[in-house]
């Protein structure tokens, strides 16, 4: 499935998979870490149901969010009226993030495996866009899950979740070439009335990442494997966090 289609198709129940509500709370405590007096605007991009855009609008930013599936902005716009903040919510993906953007915000936010669903083709020049939408001396992070230990391990149960409604498996396909993410959805109520979509991710490493964003002209680059800065283990790490300055 066309990456756009599967999150148009996974927006129906996605609040009830990520556990809205506990997610925002959690996201919320963990900004802490990264916002400090001198930012003033954010930008979240990859913002699916606004989920991190909410939290760093109750942190006290002025925050814009970039998303390439419409049905997820439609689903962000009404969590964040739910919430009572002022998002700025854009779908565009980010390397078609427009020009008028450029050199605006002291935060760039990339969490939730948003990087893993940009192909090679783009991979740099969204780099290269996170670094003009900074202004100098701003901050980016960037969250992908450790695909290197992903690939070693070759497991395939990504998570098994049990919602309000409906139960949820995330999964994936190990190709030759390619890794496929799927989601199974079905209601509680009657398992036979359930939705499979998939979708090809991309698995970047640490070193694509230090490289495109050394040649985007980022600078202290520096790789994590949590919001704490716990320092990172491509054997041991269940993800990648990525920190640098402009």
């Amino acid at each position: 499935m066309d990456n756009k289609d599967f999150y148009n198709s996974a927006s129906v129940t996605y609040n009830e998979m990520i556990s809205f509500e506990m997610s925002l709370e959690r996201k919320w405590n963990l900004f802490k870490n990264i916002v400090n007096t001198e930012m003033k605007n954010a930008a979240d991009c990859g913002c699916g149901t606004g989920v991190d855009s909410i939290a760093l609008s109750k942190a006290g930013l002025k925050v814009t969010a970039f998303d390439p599936s419409s049905e997820m902005i439609t689903k962000a716009k009404t969590n964040a009226n739910l919430y009572k903040v002022n998002v700025d919510f854009n779908n565009f993906s980010i390397h078609n993030i427009p020009d008028k953007f450029n050199n605006s915000f002291d935060l760039v936010l990339s969490l939730g495996n948003t990087f893993a669903n940009i192909d090679k083709e783009n991979f740099n020049e969204t780099i290269k866009k996170c670094y003009e939408i900074l202004r100098k001396g701003g901050t980016i992070l960037i969250h992908i899950l450790n695909y290197h230990k992903i690939i070693k391990e070759q497991n395939r149960i990504v998570n098994i979740k049990q919602g309000k409604d409906y139960n949820f498996i995330r999964f994936y396909d190990f190709e030759k070439q390619s890794i496929k993410f799927n989601i199974l959805t079905y209601k509680q109520s009657n398992p036979s009335d359930y939705q499979l979509i998939t979708t090809e991710i991309l698995p970047h490493n640490k070193e694509d990442f230090k490289e495109n964003m050394l040649n985007a002209g980022f600078q202290k680059i520096g790789v994590f494997s949590n919001m704490a800065y716990a320092p990172f283990d491509e054997e041991a790490s269940k993800d990648l966090f990525i920190l640098a300055n402009t």
